[in-house]
């Protein structure tokens, strides 16, 4: 298995339509978070999550801790489906 896909995708309802996204890896997590609305980038479940999925990504964390970190910050905003 790839090591940065995640075990089941994460829903959420993203931008300005607020269209269903499905993020299924981590480089999907952080292109997410790259989209995340502005005004809700201050919340600091946002700001870890950008530090995590950045770390999974240069490989010293987990792709269960990014989605982990992702759906607390989907959490945080109210847009995980």
């Amino acid at each position: 298995m790839d090591r940065m896909l995640f075990d089941s995708p994460v829903q959420i309802r993203i931008g300005a339509e607020s269209t269903q996204r499905e993020v299924a890896t981590v480089k999907g997590a952080y292109e997410a978070l790259v989209d995340w609305p502005h005004a809700k980038r201050s919340g600091p479940l946002y700001r870890e999550a950008v530090e995590t999925v950045s770390a999974a990504l240069a490989g010293t964390r987990t792709r269960e801790a990014a989605k982990r970190a992702f759906i607390a910050a989907a959490d945080e905003i109210g847009i995980r489906v």
